[in-house]
């Protein structure tokens, strides 16, 4: 596995000038970086609601705060917005996070926080929340007006030019962050070529058993060093609770953009099955039919997921 990749601060380029705001927002943007984090960081502690056990809170006027590890997210979700239809959330300020001694707004996240993004909120409410998930009894329209905008969304990510025909990494060039292959996440990468990614161990179909594989996973795992994959923006972790949607699960919002990266392009279904989701028989029937098929890269990911625990 190549080493962990030291943190990079965000490139110039996507300083905080370059995000789409107001001029409300951009005279803010005007007051000293350390005052506003110290401002936010007074709102997070009296006024911020956490939502659930992850490291978003809401704060007063329908406006959220994440901590966030991943320098690409801010920035990644702003190129979205800019180049797709798809409902993302308005980046409206993001601040480098030098306070890891502050346990309290870092639980459960932990000390390897980099960023505070804030962030405009977006109408409904996540496809599985808690004990509510709402593709427990779905009616046909309902699944197929989600299958529909689900597609689009992925279809549309698919059609964004990578900077690189080749390069596996973050979206800024970086270090990948996959729960897929750690579950932290920490950054790892970035890779020179899909078959560069693929000979990772996380890539490697029953790392610890080869004999056990069956003809058929032997010849794909035989293939795969020389196939060749086009590199596609993806979202990479686009899962339940990251999927906002009305009453008629027509999707609303796309939450959570800390995956985002330029992957093989099959990683978009791969990192959306990881897990027990892959067991999950509403689930997998939502992705079947909204993401593109690559039925011999998913074969392959089944058996790596027998073996390997990020």
């Amino acid at each position: 596995m190549e080493p962990i990749i030291p943190y990079t601060p965000l490139p110039e380029r996507y300083s905080m000038k370059t995000f789409q705001v107001n001029w409300l927002w951009s005279i803010w943007h005007c007051v000293p970086t350390k005052c506003r984090l110290l401002i936010y960081r007074a709102l997070l502690h009296t006024l911020g609601r956490r939502q659930g056990m992850s490291s978003v809170f809401r704060i007063p006027f329908g406006f959220y705060v994440k901590l966030s590890r991943a320098p690409s997210e801010a920035p990644a979700m702003d190129f979205v917005r800019a180049n797709t239809t798809i409902p993302v959330p308005a980046v409206l300020d993001c601040i480098e996070w030098l306070q890891n001694d502050d346990r309290k707004l870092l639980y459960p996240v932990g000390p390897t926080v980099r960023w505070l993004i804030v962030m405009r909120g977006l109408p409904g409410k996540p496809i599985e929340h808690g004990e509510e998930n709402m593709l427990r009894s779905p009616s046909k329209e309902q699944l197929a007006n989600l299958r529909h905008d689900l597609a689009d969304c992925v279809n549309q990510l698919r059609t964004l030019t990578p900077p690189d025909p080749q390069k596996v990494s973050s979206f800024l060039g970086g270090g990948i962050y996959s729960f897929r292959i750690d579950e932290s996440p920490r950054p790892t990468g970035p890779f020179s070529s899909p078959a560069h990614f693929h000979s990772q161990v996380f890539c490697t179909a029953y790392p610890d058993y080869p004999d056990e594989a069956d003809d058929n996973l032997k010849r794909l795992i035989a293939e795969r060093p020389h196939k060749e994959y086009k590199i596609k923006f993806t979202h990479g972790d686009i899962l339940p609770h990251n999927i906002l949607v009305d009453d008629e699960l027509h999707i609303t919002g796309l939450i959570d953009w800390e995956c985002a990266s330029w992957m093989p392009e099959y990683w978009e279904k791969a990192s959306s099955l990881r897990s027990f989701w892959i067991r999950v028989l509403s689930w997998t029937a939502v992705v079947q039919d909204s993401f593109p098929e690559y039925s011999d890269d998913m074969i392959l990911e089944y058996r790596i997921q027998v073996c390997y625990t990020p």
